[in-house]
């Protein structure tokens, strides 16, 4: 199928502005005069709203990396700095990457969808493409504001571009940001597709508002709304659960699959419109020029249950054997990271070394995102980034309904049919589930289902767990020995405002336990 062509057009360009980036109005920028003329001008307007998503998801934010800040990785490199301050427990507001740079391009990503549903409605055009695309650029607003209010908390809601040298606002409280999120996903909805042809796979769709929507409830703790809006999800019988699990992380010919809600579109390789991912996770070895910045943990091999019995391995009866601690476990292990006794691309994990140094520094490689050997693909995988994917919606309406009513048959329904897909094939959850149980459940399967995707950290944060998960928990490699303990403080919980962006609009308070 072919991708949506994400570009950068000259008059969306930030080159040379030292304003606030709740303030964007580029120097270079085209006159109006020459451009928003014709439907071509539209179409390309709201392209360059997703093309900020490669920087917001990936080149500066990095999301993925994200669980080499939960119990299920470990950041080993200075490259990734900010994430190793938060690790550490001393993330500072000066902190560039990523805590300056996801605001900045979160907000970039804001202006032109503002932008673009300014100068839209002025355009001589087909009145239902016209909709579309104005719902498309409030869909992606939405989706930007989202992740501000995951990471930072409240943030100001800028509704229109402002000129330089305008008044900035002040913050609005999270649950403001969230309630603007779920309206314009209901507002968006109204006239996106539930699906495009091949030309325009990638753009946003019905399930994609709809999803966001759920996500938005569930931030905010509106159980019975995010269910409600789950369902609606699941009752458009447009997304199915892929039958190969692996594939869909490691494979371009598994993109756009029917799982996919939506995702970051990336071109091919030559191009320079790819994702950095195959470079960032791909092991460094004698075999593969990738530099990795994240292993995975024995916390989390750990947590992979026995495919046999469904229990974990902490259990007497889940007949688990130490003396080969990865047989018959849950697929999902083998489809996620690799393990003594695995292989990597066809090179035997005996082979996989890092410089002179054992196999690597846990013990455990990521194959998530990964495609080439060769992994040096900085910034030029064509790899597709997924965003929200079906098993997501499945798992947030078991979460959001035992929360609402309880344990119910759907329930069981929703998270037995993610454990239960094909080429996973995991037993069902045991009836009779309390509440309590249940959530415990749904949680595991969380962190199992997305290991490696980005979403552990914000699940983790959102369910006020993260700092019992974390702080003071030792960091063993395979052999049991020691190499860092994570620190995790109550200001964690949200990132701060970055320090550049107060000292440019005294209006923004700091977040709770950080000091300007």
């Amino acid at each position: 199928m072919k991708k949506l062509l994400y570009i950068s057009i000259l008059f969306f360009g930030v080159t040379g502005c030292t304003k606030s980036f709740l303030n964007t109005v580029p120097s270079d920028q085209v006159s109006d005069a020459s451009f928003w003329q014709t439907d071509a001008d539209a179409i390309a307007g709201v392209t360059a709203v997703y093309d900020q998503m490669q920087r917001a998801y990936q080149i500066y934010a990095f999301t993925p990396e994200t669980d080499g800040i939960t119990p299920n990785g470990w950041i080993w490199s200075g490259y990734l700095n900010g994430y190793s301050a938060i690790a550490e427990g001393n993330l500072l507001p000066t902190v560039t990457t990523p805590v300056a740079d996801k605001w900045k391009q979160l907000y970039t990503g804001i202006y032109r969808a503002n932008l673009a549903m300014e100068k839209i409605p002025g355009v001589t055009m087909d009145g239902t493409l016209k909709s579309r695309l104005l719902s498309e650029a409030r869909f992606l607003r939405a989706l930007f504001y989202y992740n501000l209010a995951d990471y930072y908390g409240g943030v100001p809601i800028i509704r229109h571009t402002l000129a330089l040298g305008a008044e900035l606002p002040g913050r609005d409280s999270v649950a403001d940001v969230l309630k603007f999120v779920a309206d314009e996903c209901d507002s968006a909805a109204r006239y996106l597709p539930a699906s495009y042809g091949a030309a325009d796979v990638g753009r946003a769709t019905l399930g994609a508002a709809l999803t966001l929507k759920t996500k938005a409830f569930l931030l905010g703790k509106q159980f019975d709304k995010a269910a409600a809006a789950a369902m609606q999800v699941r009752n458009l019988g447009k997304y199915t659960l892929y039958t190969d699990y692996a594939a869909m992380f490691t494979s371009v010919a598994a993109e756009n699959n029917a799982e996919v809600i939506f995702d970051v579109q990336y071109l091919g390789q030559g191009v320079g419109e790819g994702s950095p991912l195959d470079g960032l996770m791909a092991p460094l070895s004698s075999f593969s020029k990738g530099w990795d910045q994240i292993f995975p943990t024995q916390d989390l091999v750990d947590a992979y249950e026995m495919k046999t019995t469904g229990l974990s391995i902490s259990d007497p009866a889940s007949g688990y054997d130490p003396a080969h601690p990865y047989d018959n476990r849950d697929p999902r292990m083998d489809y996620t990271l690799v393990r003594p006794g695995a292989s990597w691309k066809g090179i035997p994990y005996s082979n996989l070394a890092i410089g002179t140094g054992g196999a690597n520094y846990l013990g455990y490689l990521p194959r998530k995102h990964v495609l080439t050997v060769d992994g040096n693909n900085w910034g030029d995988s064509p790899l597709n980034f997924i965003v929200f994917r079906y098993a997501d919606a499945l798992l947030m309406y078991a979460e959001a309904q035992n929360e609402a009513v309880g344990p119910d048959a759907s329930v069981y329904d929703a998270v037995d049919s993610v454990r239960n897909r094909t080429g996973v094939n995991m037993p069902p959850i045991p009836a009779g589930k309390s509440q309590s149980e249940m959530r415990d459940v749904i949680r595991h399967e969380r962190r199992i289902e997305f290991a490696f995707e980005g979403n552990y950290y914000s699940d983790i944060r959102r369910w006020g767990i993260a700092k019992s998960l974390m702080d003071g928990r030792v960091i063993r490699n395979i052999s049991g020995q020691q190499l860092d303990i994570w620190h995790f403080t109550d200001a964690l919980y949200l990132w701060p405002i970055p320090q550049s962006e107060i000292d440019l609009n005294p209006k923004l308070t700091q977040n709770k336990g950080y000091t300007n």
